[in-house]
């Protein structure tokens, strides 16, 4: 249960839900777990670099995963209007391109391996795979979020009744809010990593 304080007009919470602030503290620590990762893939070069290009359908996954955010960006919105309706769609649509992300990775993994770009070829190689498949990680509990929001959008909004008792519980909106600022941390994430391949690997 959130630990929330009105103030005197009783319009404002005063003490922010502690769930928030764990999520929030969560995410930092990703972050600077994938920035770890990432600064021994810069600084770390030595005779086992080789260079390859980087395969082409990471522009795609790029697209798919920035796509996810765009579409869970307005969730709160949409929740705070009451539109079950948009809130499922956009939530679907972002499970949707989410899973098109994940693909995109296998194909890439498999394109490096068709090209004998394995695990253990080199450092290179080797952070390609480490990073992809640690965010990879990251997206797919993202997902797992994302289809236990739909459901319970679907599964509470099916009468007015249950509706209106949904709509208006704040610990319903602040996971939402939760839902897009964990995904929007991720994208971004992404968006770093795939720029710091581009730098090493065109």
């Amino acid at each position: 249960m959130a630990l929330t304080r009105t103030n005197n007009s009783g319009e404002k919470p005063l003490i922010k839900n502690p769930a928030i602030i764990v999520v929030n503290f969560l995410l930092v620590g990703i972050v600077v777990l994938f920035l770890a990762f990432s600064y021994g893939y810069f600084a770390f070069k030595n005779e086992d670099w080789i260079a390859f290009r980087l395969p082409r359908v990471f522009w795609l996954s790029t697209l798919f995963i920035i796509l996810v955010s765009v579409f869970l960006r307005k969730t709160v919105h949409f929740y705070d209007k009451d539109n079950a309706l948009k809130l499922r769609i956009h939530v679907g649509i972002a499970l949707i391109f989410a899973t098109a992300f994940v693909v995109c990775q296998w194909i890439g993994w498999q394109q490096l391996h068709s090209r004998n770009l394995h695990l253990d070829t080199s450092t290179s190689v080797s952070y390609i795979y480490l990073l992809t498949g640690l965010h990879a990680i990251h997206v797919l509990v993202g997902m797992v979020f994302l289809i236990t929001a739909f459901f319970r959008v679907y599964k509470h909004t099916g009468s007015q009744v249950n509706a209106l008792i949904y709509f208006s519980d704040p610990i319903r909106r602040s996971r939402f809010k939760m839902l897009a600022t964990y995904w929007h941390t991720i994208d971004l994430l992404w968006v770093y990593l795939f720029l710091a391949f581009l730098y090493n690997h065109t």
